[in-house]
């Protein structure tokens, strides 16, 4: 009998291929798909982190409107470039205002604007002391707290009646000067006190208003390429100090479809809220400061980036509250590839007028 040589034969060869490719195609199948689910999980984890971190500054932006805003002895000044809800020449500045579907230059989002001396981007723009007779100012025990002497500074008296209240100070036809600088702008009286606010702008120069005033608005020019069409960017722009245009953007969230901003406000003064609006834009300063009891952002986005084995459900999506109005339905139907959600702030105004 013939013994069988060593070696395999070619049917053997050819069936342990068969079957290694099959393990093999079976393998790379589970690890693309392993892959794609660890890229669509981690992109909205990072979507969750962004989202988390740039509604707490608008959060916080929103909080302190109306901080450090003069009321009265106004000083003719000058706002924004653009003609978009500027108080200039010399009106009390709204702490918070908005257009309600801004038009075709901003996708027809409501444009939002917040005047305050602590919306800028500055350390400056977040500090504040007292000045007493004498250029006596009060130091804080945390010395990051303290402004520096080269500071930009404005200088407010608090009052004592309606024509009086938080007056803006000024010395040699300036209402502003640095912190290191401020002897002209202290009380003669032992018994008044001033409050110094620290505010963004150069230090070399006046200021062109006496307060900041940063605009928010969804960007459509610099959209990441996650995001879906027809979706920007929501971000901050602060107003220069020296020009009156706009600073660079700072990006607070990305794939932002829509943006509602809507007011709950106290319109007869007995504490509770009685009205809603999405415009106040025809309100005044005053108005704005008495009435306004909270104010309520809506953004529609999505998590992470489009992911084919998802659709989302419905084809519309209410962004705002439709329980108290103000908001709109917006049709996602082209686009339902991506986890949509509509993302809620709802701030109370304490800070007006402080």
């Amino acid at each position: 009998m013939r013994q069988r040589t060593s070696g395999f034969t070619l049917i053997e060869v050819m069936i342990t291929l068969v079957i290694l490719f099959l393990v093999m195609n079976a393998l790379i199948t589970f690890f693309l798909g392993v892959m794609r689910q660890y890229k669509q999980q981690s992109k909205i984890a990072e979507t969750g982190v962004e989202t988390i971190i740039g509604l707490e500054l608008l959060r916080q932006d929103i909080e302190h409107a109306g901080f450090g805003l003069p009321w009265n002895n106004l000083p003719n000044y000058n706002e924004a470039t653009s003609t978009l809800l500027n108080d200039s020449p010399n009106n009390p500045p709204r702490s918070i205002v908005s257009i309600n579907n801004a038009g075709s230059t901003f996708n027809n989002h409501d444009y939002l604007v917040i005047k305050s001396t602590a919306v800028g981007m500055s350390d400056a723009s977040k500090k504040w002391t007292t000045l007493m007779v004498g250029n006596v100012k009060r130091t804080w025990s945390d010395n990051r707290d303290n402004m520096d002497g080269n500071d930009r500074v404005i200088v407010l008296a608090p009052g004592s009646g309606a024509s009086t209240f938080r007056s803006v100070v000024s010395a040699g036809g300036a209402f502003s000067t640095t912190y290191g600088n401020t002897a002209a702008f202290s009380p003669a009286l032992a018994s008044d006190t001033r409050v110094v606010y620290g505010i963004e702008g150069p230090s070399a120069n006046p200021l062109r208003m006496p307060f900041t005033r940063a605009d928010y608005s969804i960007d459509n020019t610099s959209v990441p390429r996650h995001c879906a069409p027809n979706t920007g960017v929501l971000v901050k722009s602060v107003v220069s100090q020296a020009d009156g245009s706009l600073s660079t953007p700072l990006p607070l969230l990305d794939c932002v479809a829509s943006m509602q901003v809507v007011y709950r406000m106290d319109t007869d003064g007995n504490g509770t809220i009685d009205a809603t609006s999405s415009d106040i834009s025809g309100l005044t300063a005053q108005q704005i400061r008495e009435q306004l009891i909270e104010v309520r952002v809506y953004l529609l986005s999505h998590e992470g980036q489009k992911d084919s084995s998802y659709t989302h459900s419905p084809t519309t999506m209410y962004v705002g509250d439709s329980s108290i109005g103000g908001g709109e339905n917006f049709d996602i139907g082209a686009n339902r590839n991506f986890r949509w959600k509509v993302l809620s702030l709802a701030v109370t105004t304490t800070n007006l007028g402080n």
